[in-house]
């Protein structure tokens, strides 16, 4: 048994509250019945209780990572003249490939079509498949069922910031959809002003700042 010290229960308050806080302000957090966990269940946990919990049934669930800058606007946009059914959407590894049924899509971000995920939910494929790299066993799980007959790869508007890993990365683009491995402040910050995301900040005497 692990031993919980007061530190512990204080951060544990702590996360308690401001999600709380977070769940009354925007009404948009999940919390999965599960302890938290690279490759141990966690995506699996994630798509078969969905179908369970959420009061309507929506056309496309994504998985991604919290290093990940998306653009929800290209995003949708991009999506749209896509199957509805059977899709399975994101940035296909290895990174050279452009091919996506050649192995499984980046954990950078992944679309999954709602009847993939009730398929994750009701079938013992992928409950009999939970432990490993997850993104991969998504993959895995898809080939064994012969499902995702729709496949799509978003590349080069998917991407890993410029000069984190390889042939991944490339240079910010305007047409955008996702820039993965954000682990600095800074590089974050070169993503937001790249994309002008605070150019709406409208003048105003309560505040003076300047943002190049």
């Amino acid at each position: 048994m692990m031993k919980t010290t007061e530190e512990d229960e204080i951060k544990d308050q702590e996360q308690r509250t401001f999600v709380a806080l977070e769940i009354m302000r925007f009404n948009d957090i999940i919390v999965l019945n599960c302890s938290e966990n690279m490759n141990s269940g966690k995506t699996y946990t994630y798509f078969s209780t969905l179908p369970q919990i959420l009061p309507t049934r929506y056309d496309y669930v994504m998985k991604a990572d919290d290093d990940v800058y998306l653009r929800l606007a290209p995003l949708a946009s991009s999506l749209q003249p896509l199957p509805r059914v059977d899709l399975y959407y994101g940035f296909v590894i290895p990174c050279p490939s452009m091919n996506p049924f050649v192995h499984y899509m980046s954990g950078m971000g992944f679309v999954l079509s709602w009847d993939l995920v009730e398929w994750i939910r009701r079938s013992n494929i992928p409950a009999n498949n939970t432990y490993g790299p997850e993104d991969k066993l998504v993959g895995q799980w898809l080939n064994l069922g012969n499902k995702a007959k729709n496949r799509f790869s978003n590349k080069p508007k998917m991407y890993d910031y410029p000069g984190t890993n390889g042939k991944c990365s490339h240079e910010l683009i305007p047409n955008t959809i996702a820039v993965h491995r954000l682990k600095k402040w800074e590089q974050w910050i070169n993503v937001l002003r790249f994309f002008n995301v605070t150019k709406q900040l409208q003048p105003s005497s309560l505040y003076s700042i300047s943002i190049d």
